[in-house]
C-alpha cells in the first residue's frame, strides 16, 4: 500500500497553472502578422519584377542559303558547297544575351550530318545587346562528293526539284539584366530550309522562323 501524499506534496499537485499574459500574446500575434505581411509583399514585388524583365527567347531566321553544285553539269557526282546567313534577333528591352561558341551542322535525309560543328561568328563567344539583330554568315562549307551529294542531285532533278535540309545551331546562352547575370543554359536551334534545282533558297523557306529550345 502506497503512503498517502503529504500536505506539501498535495499542495504542489493542486497548484493552479500560471495565468497567460494577454499583452505578450497580443504582441506575438502582431509581430507574426507583420512578418507574414512583409513576406507576402516581398514575394509579390519579386514576381512583378520578374514579369517585367523576364527574358524572351532570341529569334533565329534563315535569311540566305545556297547549295552550289547540287546539280552538276553532265550528271557527274561533285561536291556541294553551302553558303548563307542566319539572323539572331534579341527582342528584349532590357535583357542582353551572351553566347558561347556557336556551332552549325547541316543534316540531309538518312545521311545525317553532312556538315558537322562548323564554327559560326568566327569561332568566338558573342555578346548581343537588347533590341538588336545580329547576322551570322557562313560560306564555302563543302560536302565532299559521295552518296549524299549524289542523292541531292537526284532529288534536284526530280519533278519539283526541291532539296530539303535541316540547319542546326548549338551553343550555350546566358541572359544579363543590368549587372545581374543568369546561369548558362544549353541552346539548340533547328531551321528547315529547301533549295531548288539551281541550289538557291526557295521563296517559301526564306525568312522562316527556326525552332529554338532553351530555358
Amino acid at each position: 500500500m502506497q503512503p498517502a501524499p503529504t500536505a506539501r506534496a498535495a499542495g504542489w499537485l493542486h497548484r493552479p497553472l500560471p495565468r497567460e499574459r494577454p499583452h505578450l500574446t497580443r504582441c506575438t500575434k502582431v509581430v507574426c502578422s507583420a512578418f507574414l505581411t512583409l513576406l507576402l509583399l516581398a514575394g509579390v514585388l519579386l514576381f512583378v519584377a520578374y514579369l517585367a524583365v523576364r527574358p524572351h527567347r532570341p529569334r533565329f531566321h534563315v535569311t540566305a542559303f545556297s547549295a552550289a553544285g547540287i546539280q552538276p553539269a553532265g550528271g557527274a557526282n561533285a561536291a556541294v558547297v553551302f553558303s548563307g546567313q542566319l539572323s539572331i534577333r534579341n527582342p528584349n528591352q532590357d535583357v542582353a544575351f551572351f553566347y558561347d561558341r556557336l556551332y552549325m551542322s547541316v543534316l540531309y535525309r538518312q545521311y545525317g550530318a553532312v556538315v558537322k560543328d562548323h564554327d559560326l561568328a568566327g569561332g568566338a563567344p558573342m555578346y548581343q545587346p537588347p533590341k538588336t539583330t545580329t547576322p551570322l554568315a557562313f560560306e564555302g562549307v563543302a560536302v565532299p562528293a559521295g552518296p549524299a551529294t549524289a542523292d541531292m542531285a537526284r532529288a534536284a532533278a526530280e519533278a519539283g526539284g526541291a532539296v530539303e535540309f535541316t540547319v542546326k545551331v548549338r551553343s550555350r546562352i546566358r541572359a544579363k539584366v543590368a549587372v545581374w547575370g543568369f546561369h548558362w543554359h544549353p541552346l539548340h536551334v533547328d531551321c528547315e530550309v529547301a533549295v531548288g534545282p539551281d541550289g538557291q533558297l526557295l521563296p517559301e523557306a526564306r525568312q522562316k522562323r527556326c525552332d529554338i529550345d532553351f530555358l
